[in-house]
C-alpha cells in the first residue's frame, strides 16, 4: 500500500537571520550577550553559517541586516566576534549542532572555577544539563583554530561545556532551543551555587537516561514554541529601529 511522506522545507537564510536577530536580543534582555558573547546559526548547507555582530555591536538592537554570513573556512575579519572560530569548528565537527551560543555569564562563570564542576541539574528545563560537564581549562580567549577545535572536541555530544575563568559555550539542534537552553544553563548555575553555599544535602533530578526522559516530557516542542513567542514579544524593536545597523 502507497503511503505519502510530508516533507518539511528548510528555512530560507532570511528567515534564520531574522531570527537570530530576534535571539541576539532576547539574551541580550537576559544579560547573557552583550559587550561579548555570541549566538550562531548553521545553514541547512552545513558549510555556512549566521553570526551577529562582535564586541562594540548593540545585541539588544540587533536586526537582521546586522547579521554576518561567514562559511566554516573564512578567516576572522573586523567586525566579526573574536572568538568565531568556536563557532566554525564545532559546527564542522558536530553538523547536528545547528546553534551555538557563547556567553560570560556570571553564575556560569563562576562555576567553571569549582575544580569539579557539579553535574546536578536542580530543575526541569535544566534536564539538558551534563552528568559530567566538560570544563575547556585553557586560560586564554578561543581566538585561534587550534583551539576551536580542542573545545569542539571536548564539547563532544554535550549540550554545555564551560570555560574556565571565561564562561560557557551551550549547543542545540536549533536556534530557539539554544536560546531557551543558554536562559535556563545560567538558571542551573545560579540555583546550584545557591544551593550548594547552604551545606545541606539537595535533591537533584536524576541522572542519566532518567533525566533525560524528565527533559524530553518538559521541553515539548509546544512548550519550546510558547517560551520563544513570549520571550520574542519582549524585544520587538520600535519601527524606526527595524531597519537601521547596530551601532
Amino acid at each position: 500500500m502507497a503511503t505519502s511522506t510530508t516533507f518539511q522545507q528548510a528555512p530560507d537564510t532570511e528567515t534564520l537571520r531574522a531570527e537570530l536577530a530576534v535571539a541576539t536580543r532576547i539574551l541580550a534582555r537576559h544579560n547573557l550577550v552583550g559587550m561579548f558573547g555570541h549566538i550562531s546559526s548553521l545553514l541547512p548547507e552545513d558549510r555556512r553559517f549566521l553570526i551577529h555582530p562582535g564586541a562594540g555591536s548593540r545585541k539588544d538592537r540587533c536586526t537582521p541586516s546586522d547579521v554576518f554570513e561567514v562559511a566554516l573556512d573564512d578567516e576572522w575579519r573586523l567586525g566579526l566576534p573574536l572568538e568565531l572560530y568556536m563557532h566554525s569548528e564545532v559546527h564542522r565537527l558536530s553538523p547536528q549542532v545547528r546553534s551555538l551560543v557563547h556567553v560570560h555569564a556570571p553564575a556560569l562563570t563562576q562555576l567553571s572555577l569549582f575544580s569539579e564542576v557539579p553535574g546536578e541539574a536542580l530543575v526541569f528545563n535544566a534536564g539538558f544539563w551534563p552528568d559530567v560537564v566538560p570544563v575547556y581549562n585553557e586560560a586564554d580567549l578561543v581566538r585561534d583554530r587550534s583551539a576551536a577545535k580542542d573545545l569542539a572536541r571536548l564539547l563532544g555530544d554535550a549540550s554545555v561545556a564551560l570555560l574556565r575563568w571565561h564562561g560557557a559555550i551551550i549547543a542545540a539542534p536549533t536556534v530557539r532551543q539554544a536560546v531557551v537552553r543558554a536562559i535556563h544553563a545560567e538558571e542551573n548555575a545560579r540555583l546550584l551555587l545557591g544551593t550548594l553555599s547552604c551545606g545541606r544535602p539537595i535533591i537533584p533530578l536524576p541522572r542519566e537516561n532518567a533525566r533525560r526522559e524528565i527533559y524530553e516530557r518538559i521541553a515539548t516542542d509546544r512548550h519550546l514554541s510558547s517560551y520563544w513567542l513570549y520571550e520574542a514579544s519582549l524585544v520587538e524593536l520600535r519601527p524606526e529601529t527595524k531597519d537601521t545597523v547596530s551601532e
